[in-house]
């Protein structure tokens, strides 16, 4: 049986690595700008040549995000999901998929509906520095999380 030193040195331990851990995890600097750009991107590509241009540059953001990843991997030696984060960040990327929604619909009606040009190219900006600012924000609630043990 462990003795109440040996208990407090091991919880003293875990609250060290955690502590590394949620130092580790925060991104390059370039990397919440360049998230934004892909974002913005993609999106802005509904209003050239839909759906042609859209369906060109799924694979450059889908590559570009896998990019991303492997950036983040190297960088920390490890990958969180932001749908599998912890307690503080799900409310902000429920927040985040109702943001999205609204400014997808009203961009998409003003674009294809109404006929307004480049309604997309504002939306995808909207939504590329959307994600840029949710993504550090993100990151700063998962490391306070992870500081405080939840």
């Amino acid at each position: 049986m462990e003795s109440r030193d040996d208990v407090a040195a091991s919880l003293a331990a875990l609250d060290t690595d955690r502590a590394a851990l949620a130092d580790r995890v925060r991104q390059p600097g370039w990397y919440d700008p360049a998230l934004g750009v892909l974002v913005a991107g993609f999106f802005a590509s509904y209003s050239f040549a839909f759906p042609w241009a859209t369906l060109a540059a799924a694979p450059v953001f889908a590559i570009g995000v896998g990019l991303l990843v492997a950036a983040y991997r190297r960088h920390t030696g490890l990958w969180v999901s932001g749908f599998h984060g912890s307690p503080s960040t799900k409310p902000l990327v429920r927040a985040w998929a109702l943001a999205c929604a609204v400014v997808l619909v009203v961009g998409l009606v003003a674009e294809l509906v109404l006929d307004v040009r480049y309604a997309m190219v504002g939306a995808g900006a909207l939504l590329g520095a959307g994600a840029a600012v949710l993504s550090s924000r993100w990151t700063t609630a998962y490391q306070r999380d992870l500081r405080s043990g939840r």
